[in-house]
């Protein structure tokens, strides 16, 4: 329901804007609804005419397909879409604040209001970023409710949107002439700088990057219980790095630069961060293939990682490991089940209790399996405490944790004097699985700073 409210109101604020620019506009005197108004029945009115059809079809679906669609896509498609939505609002309502009353839709040939070509603000960027705009919420609604006729007549639509800024350049450049000309060549059709170049695909990198931080910091409040999620932060410190490198890649483009950096410099900045880059890579590498590890069959222990309660009730996480080792526990039925976990300042029961009742109570796991662990507060004491329990170092142990977290608590595992382990992996929750799998990177730093 949630999902649906929020596509509606990208949806009511995006034609908000269009119908209330025509009526502002309309209160001046201005036509500003020239599709399909010319006399001529030429290439460029059926162009238009057909562009309209499908820009009426494209909303009446979006609205049928949040109303009674189902979630088609994973999840994250539904955050991405909604990202896209979110972008393509701003860019809309950017488009027409800023073209003020010269904005028009259609090819308006026998318009007799005068018009300048607009060129600042957002049309630096965007030669036609009202087009983008609309081509950005459909792809996010798209993205939210996807279905095979929304497909189509979205694709359709674009297309036909397409077509007629080709036909609108056209009249452009024949009414605005030089002028015209000049600008095509220095501003991209939808979005850019202009002729491609190295810095400027930096600068797109940094920009994209930038812009997705804000909006994934917002997202992880969402769905990951608001500031309490530990290095939220992290989002905003990449979003200001990545526009702050922005703002310097646009000035050395532009010819900008008041001081030239000295060459060392550059060289050190570019050694340390080609070196960071790398360690991050690799790191990430490690982390994502214990997240995918198969895990073994007829292990003589698993140990089930605590993960904080609310109250007495699991933490989405620890409900995910516990719901993994109740499927592990299912499928070999001769593995006991270490539950690890103290007891926390706002928790009623230990980690541990709340295991046991959700394995026994929930998914009917034998009692006499489980081995209760109630006095660990972090993973280190997690795997140190359970190990004293299952007394044989060189016994067959998995580790249920978050797939995000396995490598950690592997190589925490094998420090401890654990001879056989290996990973159980539970589900890593998205969208705020990304955020914990950028996280673990530090935590895997921390790890290997400790063990030089």
């Amino acid at each position: 329901m949630t999902y649906r409210i929020i596509a509606l109101a990208f949806l009511i604020v995006f034609y908000g804007i269009y119908f209330t620019k025509m009526f502002l506009q309309a209160r001046k005197g201005i036509v500003t609804d020239q599709i399909a108004k010319g006399k001529n029945r030429d290439r460029a009115f059926y162009i238009e005419l057909t562009m309209k059809i499908a820009t009426i079809l494209v909303p009446l679906t979006e609205v049928l397909s949040v109303i009674a669609g189902t979630a088609l896509l994973p999840i994250m498609y539904r955050v991405i879409g909604m990202y896209f939505a979110f972008i393509g609002d701003i860019v809309f309502f950017s488009a027409v604040f800023t073209m003020r009353d010269s904005w028009r839709a259609g090819v308006a040939a026998g318009d007799k209001e005068k018009r300048e070509l607009v060129t600042a603000g957002i049309y630096n960027y965007s030669r036609n970023p009202a087009f983008l705009g609309f081509d950005l919420v459909y792809i996010g609604i798209l993205l939210m409710f996807f279905n095979p006729i929304l497909l189509v007549i979205t694709l359709f639509a674009m297309i036909m949107l397409h077509l007629q800024i080709l036909e609108e350049e056209k009249f452009l450049e024949g009414f605005f002439g030089k002028e015209y000309v000049e600008y095509k060549g220095k501003t991209s059709r939808y979005a850019g700088m202009g002729k491609p170049s190295l810095l400027k695909a930096i600068l797109y990198i940094y920009f994209v990057l930038g812009v997705w931080s804000v909006l994934y910091f917002f997202t992880c409040l969402a769905y990951g219980g608001g500031f309490m999620l530990s290095w939220v932060w992290l989002w905003l410190l990449i979003a200001a790095f990545s526009f702050v490198r922005v703002k310097m890649l646009k000035r050395r483009i532009d010819g900008r630069e008041k001081r030239k950096i000295p060459g060392a410099v550059v060289v050190i900045y570019r050694a340390l961060f080609a070196a960071f880059l790398i360690f991050f890579v690799i790191t990430e590498v490690k982390i994502i293939g214990a997240m995918r590890a198969k895990p073994k069959e007829n292990l003589d222990y698993i140990i089930v990682l605590g993960a904080g309660l609310h109250r007495t009730e699991p933490s989405n996480p620890y409900r995910a490991r516990i719901e993994r080792a109740a499927e592990y526990l299912g499928e070999n039925e001769r593995t006991m089940v270490v539950a690890s976990g103290g007891q926390g300042k706002f928790e009623e029961i230990s980690e541990a209790e709340c295991a046991r009742r959700k394995l026994v109570d929930v998914y009917g796991i034998d009692e006499n399996r489980i081995i209760l662990e109630e006095k660990s507060t972090d993973t280190e004491e997690n795997l140190r405490y359970s190990l004293e329990y299952i007394k044989d170092p060189t016994a067959s142990v998995g580790i249920v944790t978050n797939g995000f977290h396995e490598l950690r608590a592997l190589s925490i595992a094998k420090r401890e004097g654990y001879e056989n382990v290996s990973s159980v992996p539970a589900r890593t929750l998205f969208p705020v699985g990304i955020h914990y799998v950028v996280r673990e990177f530090f935590g895997m730093t921390e790890f290997y700073m400790k063990n030089l």
